[in-house]
């Protein structure tokens, strides 16, 4: 199973036609979601010939998935406080 590449694309006019109808890009991409102001797009079949390209054509629209998402995973000792208790072979986990 290959890894699943994800593409955020960001308009302010909200029209993403041209991204859509791409013929390169139109029968590779089986994940599509659209919120406001933005798409995104997610394949498993994305070679670094694709991805080349939908940087050169696409690439001012592009965002990083980081900067809309934050990370909400809890750190230790931060958002909660381990079981002093706790096996020493779970410790590290």
């Amino acid at each position: 199973m290959e890894k699943m590449n994800y593409f955020i694309f960001y308009r302010e006019d909200d029209k993403f036609d041209d991204i859509l109808s791409d013929k390169n890009m139109k029968k590779l991409f089986g994940f599509k979601l659209k919120w406001k102001h933005y798409l995104m797009v997610g394949s498993d079949k994305v070679n670094n010939e694709l991805y080349s390209y939908i940087l050169l054509k696409y690439g001012d629209d592009m965002k990083n998935m980081y900067d809309i998402f934050s990370d909400r995973t809890p750190r230790p000792f931060i958002d909660y406080n381990p079981d002093p208790k706790r096996p020493e072979r779970f410790k590290k986990l």
